[in-house]
């Protein structure tokens, strides 16, 4: 099981979606919520997620419709939502050996 040590906040996600080229919708956000939703390619899939920077939670539909959250460990492995988990949070250090 991968180990993170924080999320991203509002702010870096905004800017990371800049850098990987993925859209976002802030309106429920801007409304005084605290979900965004941000599409893109994550791992060669389009998908869509709405994202929690607040407490770091996400959910969304997976490539053969089944809905998904932050907490299926049971994916883990699987390209796409690695590649969510990758985008989403940021890495334990490492300890050295």
């Amino acid at each position: 099981m991968k180990k993170f040590k924080d999320h991203l906040d509002h702010t870096q996600v905004l800017a990371a979606c800049a850098n990987a080229g993925f859209g976002v919708d802030t309106s429920r956000y801007d409304d005084g919520g605290d979900w965004i939703t941000i599409f893109g390619r994550f791992a060669n899939e389009d998908l869509r997620i709405i994202y929690s920077s607040w407490n770091g939670k996400f959910i969304g539909k997976s490539p053969d419709g089944e809905m998904f959250d932050g907490a299926r460990e049971e994916l883990e492995g699987i390209g796409w939502y690695d590649a969510i988990l990758d985008f989403l949070y940021i890495p334990e250090e490492e300890k050295a050996a």
